[in-house]
């Protein structure tokens, strides 16, 4: 298992990466419609949003640096988020 895993990194530290992604972990507390802008990327790749208490998934959607919560009948849930952008 060691052998293989140092194989794996010796691959990946011989490739030129040439777009750098970003990724930001946050917390909020939301409600239905509520958006959250992620200042510190302009543009979002992907985000992914749970609720605090117990890990479960909330809807949303991502538009530029914008997540829009779009999970039905949430009211002052306390989510984390990570987002990938750059």
């Amino acid at each position: 298992m060691a052998d293989r895993t140092y194989d794996l990194q010796k691959q990946v530290q011989s490739k030129t990466v040439t777009n750098l992604k970003k990724s930001v972990l946050l917390e909020a507390t939301v409600s239905t419609d509520d958006t959250i802008t992620v200042g510190q990327l302009t543009t979002l790749t992907a985000a992914v949003v749970k609720k605090a208490v117990d890990g479960t998934a909330v809807s949303c959607t991502v538009l530029t640096n914008v997540i829009t919560i779009t999970e039905v009948a949430l009211t002052n849930v306390q989510v984390v988020a990570f987002a990938i952008g750059a």
